[in-house]
């Protein structure tokens, strides 16, 4: 499993080139999903239950797509403690012939720090 760790309250960048089979695959008309929740699975159709919902549109044609979290997503977040898993993660994309393919999970470490204030 793949771990993404950064603090909370924080921007944190994951930048994505969409390959399949080694070849770069475009992302135009596709829609990239990123998924975080507090259990690994559920059955909640509609990601409801999702701390943190992106769905990206402005993938190119070399398969590049960045994907922003941003401050406000992560400000009231309780940090993780010790390594233990307490927020789950997945990438999917959806390509424009609506086929769903996974391009990564795991889990997310937030980091504490004192500052909680942000943009004035």
């Amino acid at each position: 499993m793949t771990v993404l760790d950064f603090p909370r309250g924080t921007t944190f960048t994951i930048g994505i080139e969409y390959q399949r089979n080694g070849v770069a695959t475009t992302l135009v008309g596709a829609t990239v999903r990123f998924t975080m929740k507090t259990v690994e699975f559920d059955s909640d159709m509609d990601d409801s239950t999702a701390l943190i919902s992106i769905d990206a549109t402005d993938g190119n044609s070399a398969g590049v797509i960045t994907m922003v979290i941003t401050p406000d997503m992560t400000a009231e977040l309780e940090p993780t403690v010790g390594n233990a898993p307490i927020y789950y993660y997945d990438i999917k994309v959806e390509d424009a012939a609506g086929d769903i393919f996974t391009l990564d999970e795991g889990y997310v470490r937030l980091g504490a720090s004192p500052t909680n204030r942000g943009p004035s």
